[in-house]
């Protein structure tokens, strides 16, 4: 029984995470310092849309908390405002993914995505902004419907939720019975 373990280049390849940052770094620094002006404004303004999104969690959070004292209709529309929080943050992304032509802006922990630019980056932007603009359009509007009962309003809502929830979940559950069937092979 052999028990040695090899660890070959162990520590010598970069990992994923540095080879994007070593990528973006060295696209930045091509560009020229209008671009690059409004990249740290536009980082500044997602963390301000992050800023938003803990903000609105906190409230949501609060008014849960106190239920006994708050009208019951507004712990789940502060719920859903905090789902629909997520869009500025979004929308800046997107921006400054147009803005440099270059995708993703930032690295951020996690499964690094391909790094890409020109006009692959401005439309991933512009899905962005789009996404950001659905999601605050829903949630808000489920808001509205929920904070006024309207009932009329609820019942198309609560079917759209239902089949996109189960539609995902139907295509996830598929991925990752493929994922398991192409590693085994």
């Amino acid at each position: 029984m052999n028990q040695t373990a090899s660890v070959q280049n162990f520590g010598t390849t970069p990992t994923a995470r540095e080879q994007l940052k070593a990528q973006l770094e060295q696209y930045l620094a091509q560009q020229p310092e209008s671009t690059l002006a409004a990249h740290q404004w536009m980082k500044r303004l997602e963390a301000a849309g992050a800023g938003i999104v803990v903000a609105v969690f906190v409230v949501a959070l609060y008014v849960s908390i106190m239920w006994k004292s708050v009208n019951p209709l507004m712990i789940p529309v502060a719920w859903f405002a905090f789902a629909a929080s997520v869009a500025p943050a979004l929308i800046f992304y997107g921006l400054d993914a147009i803005i440099l032509r270059a995708f993703p802006t930032t690295v951020v922990p996690g499964k690094s995505p391909r790094f890409v630019t020109g006009s692959v980056a401005v439309w991933i932007g512009l899905g962005f902004i789009v996404l950001a603009l659905l999601t605050a359009g829903f949630w808000g509007v489920f808001a509205y419907a929920v904070g006024t009962f309207n009932m009329a309003m609820l019942k198309p809502l609560i079917s759209v939720l239902a089949n996109v929830m189960g539609i995902g979940m139907t295509i996830a559950i598929l991925y990752s019975m493929f994922q398991k069937i192409t590693k085994s092979r």
